[in-house]
């Protein structure tokens, strides 16, 4: 009985933000009983002595996230603090907007720090290590920092606005950072602006304006950054990849691409790009706001439109709604589902000025969407989530629909998308791998096609450029032109030996080889040219780690690191850095002597793991000729056995 004449003096107050008030739900007043209520705030005792009270406090599934103050209020007069608390997003909680069913997927999209991003190309998907680091110290104050920028506090607690404002504010902050790629730098500069280990360090100097900027050709770090505040917060996010992408078509299902009469890329187009991979992040949440349906994976989507407009910036689209074309949903559906969906159109730019329609295999946009796999580091292919299967009834009427709509407002826009007239029985292909070292001669394969009675005199030009992730040209390295003769109704196999020694320059760092070929029968001019491109990525140094699959905590450990050189040159000014949350305390950083060309660099290191549990181990090297070759190694680290 004292204790329940003592609960009716006293309350509690949780309050957050500059001015708390019950008004924007930043301010709750609630009694201390015997019994909580999950609908509001409350607070029931869970323990007392003499001296203390065990008090445990319940929150409503839509407060207000951020950072409380808890006071005890006697008598409904005065306050006494207790302490600070942070609120934040529950994906455990089934009431909660951001609630995952399964435990594993809970793990992964909220509490792992060792991520995995997928670069590349389609044919060639490479696994970039990274470090989200949602749990570092100081991100929860950097997270709540770009939150407290709206002030639309009483929103707080819907996580839609939140990860709305979120991705606007980092936008922001990123288009500030990113400068354009430079085209001139010593190879310790190189190594130091291509950085790009984990979020947190992009995050403070985004957030401070201190340290080095973000280039241009790093730019889809966005997609990790905003991973990595969203999981903080306590919302469900992962980064996705779609290779081959269609951007900047303002909703358009046609992509215009310009080349020479030499099949070398040939300036910019006004009606988007093709990107070589395409980066992106997805959020698990209830969209309440929307049609029945719509819930689950949302694409935190920059608008490159509304630059200027920050809080209009960035959207959140429903995955469901883009796979759907439901283009009325709202507008950035339009822009994605393109981005998936259109038609490359390729024109060549004719030496008298004039633009002809190329006769090309149109390329399949929007390929192997990737992300990291729930609980493994295979990587898991989601392109079913965007779109129908290729060629099925159900692609069909959802292109048709689209495509109808699209239509009738390019009629009114007055734009056109090109139809191909009667196509010249000639066709054009190649064959290429998907990768290659940067050696010796590299052989490829063009197969032309005459389906003609007649036979044909060809002129086929083949070029070979660096282009980076996003479509734009880095660097036009080898050409070469041939006159050959096609006998009638046959397919021919033409050998061609590109060699890198003849190469104009080195391809920049980041960037990739567009193989391009384009070939003309010479008899008529009112044939159509053939176009085919292949996108090729550059092979790096093989970096090998061996080291034990489990070690014990406290215990030191060695790790051996090879490093060989497939080149003709040597490997210059070779540096390792070592790092691993966990494992090493700060990064280590060490000097190595050349690579001779077919030789192997061999080095060990020594560490003491501290933490236990999973754990994962990066090695990065840099030279004159790579930077930012990566390799890991996952580790479990186990608690020492006690003496018995």
């Amino acid at each position: 009985m004292q204790q329940v004449s003592t609960l009716k003096k006293v309350a509690l107050i949780a309050q957050t933000g500059e001015q708390p008030s019950k008004a924007n739900k930043t301010q709750a007043t609630f009694p201390i009983s015997s019994m909580g209520d999950r609908k509001w705030w409350s607070a029931v005792v869970e323990d007392r002595d003499d001296q203390s009270w065990n008090i445990s406090v319940t929150t409503p599934t839509d407060a207000v996230i951020g950072r409380y103050s808890l006071l005890l209020q006697v008598l409904g007069k005065k306050s006494f603090p207790l302490g600070k608390f942070t609120l934040l997003f529950n994906p455990w909680a089934r009431e909660d907007a951001v609630f995952l069913e399964k435990e594993s997927e809970r793990m992964e999209y909220v509490l792992n720090q060792n991520g995995l991003i997928y670069l590349g190309t389609a044919d060639c998907i490479e696994a970039e290590p990274w470090d989200f680091g949602q749990f570092e110290v100081d991100v929860i104050d950097h997270s709540l920092y770009l939150l407290s920028m709206d002030k639309q506090v009483e929103e707080w607690g819907n996580p839609v606005h939140v990860a709305h404002i979120l991705g606007a504010w980092l936008r922001a902050f990123m288009e500030k950072m990113v400068l354009p790629t430079p085209q001139t730098h010593t190879v310790q500069e190189a190594a130091l602006l291509n950085k790009r280990r984990g979020s947190v360090p992009i995050l403070r100097q985004w957030l401070t304006g201190q340290g080095r900027p973000v280039y241009d050709g790093q730019a889809w770090v966005f997609a990790a950054v905003a991973c990595t505040v969203l999981r903080c917060l306590g919302i469900p996010a992962r980064v996705i990849t779609t290779f081959t992408s269609a951007q900047g078509t303002g909703g358009r299902l046609f992509v215009d691409e310009y080349y020479n009469e030499e099949g070398l890329h040939n300036g910019e187009s006004q009606r988007g790009r093709i990107w070589i991979f395409q980066t992106s992040t997805e959020c698990w949440m209830t969209r309440p706001a929307l049609p029945q349906g719509y819930d689950g994976w949302q694409i935190l989507y920059p608008d490159a439109h509304r630059r200027g407009r920050v809080l209009e910036s960035c959207n959140l689209v429903p995955v469901r709604a883009v796979k759907e074309g439901i283009l009325e949903l709202m507008p950035a559906v339009s822009d994605l589902f393109a981005a998936v969906n259109a038609s490359c159109v390729v024109w060549k730019c004719c030496e008298d000025g004039t633009l002809e329609l190329t006769n090309s295999k149109t390329k399949y946009v929007g390929n192997n969407i990737s992300t990291k796999s729930v609980g493994s580091d295979r990587c898991e292919d989601i392109t079913q989530n965007y779109k129908y299967p290729e060629g099925s009834v159900q692609e069909k009427e959802v292109l048709e629909r689209v495509q109808k709509q699209r239509l009738e407002h390019e009629k009114d826009s007055g734009i056109y998308p090109p139809s191909l007239k009667t196509a010249e029985p000639l066709y054009l292909s190649l064959e290429a791998p998907s990768s290659l070292q940067l050696r010796g001669d590299a052989k490829i394969s063009v197969i032309l096609t005459n389906l003609t009675d007649e036979e044909k005199d060809v002129q086929l030009a083949i070029g070979v450029q660096a282009i980076y992730y996003n479509g734009i040209l880095a660097a036009k390295l080898w050409k070469e032109k041939k006159f050959l003769t096609l006998s009638a109704n046959k397919e021919e196999e033409i050998p061609v030996s590109v060699s890198f020694a003849s190469f104009k320059q080195s391809p920049p760092e980041n960037s990739f080889l567009r193989l391009t070929a384009i070939a003309k029968a010479t008899q008529s001019k009112s044939s159509l040219s053939c176009f085919a491109q292949e996108d090729i990525a550059i092979c790096r140094p093989c970096l090998v780690i061996k080291m034990p699959e489990t070690t014990e905590q406290y215990q030191l450990l060695t790790a051996s690191v090879s490093l060989y050189n497939f080149l003709d040159v040597p490997m210059q000014d070779c540096v390792i850095s070592i790092f691993g949350r966990g494992l090493i305390y700060r990064e280590k950083r060490y000097r190595l002597a050349s690579v001779w060309p077919k030789n192997i660099l061999y080095t060990q290191f020594q560490f003491t793991p501290t933490q236990v549990g999973p754990q994962r181990l990066t090695v990065e090297t840099d030279c004159d000729m790579f930077q930012n070759q990566t390799n890991y190694r996952k580790i479990t680290v186990k608690a020492p056995e006690l003496p018995a």
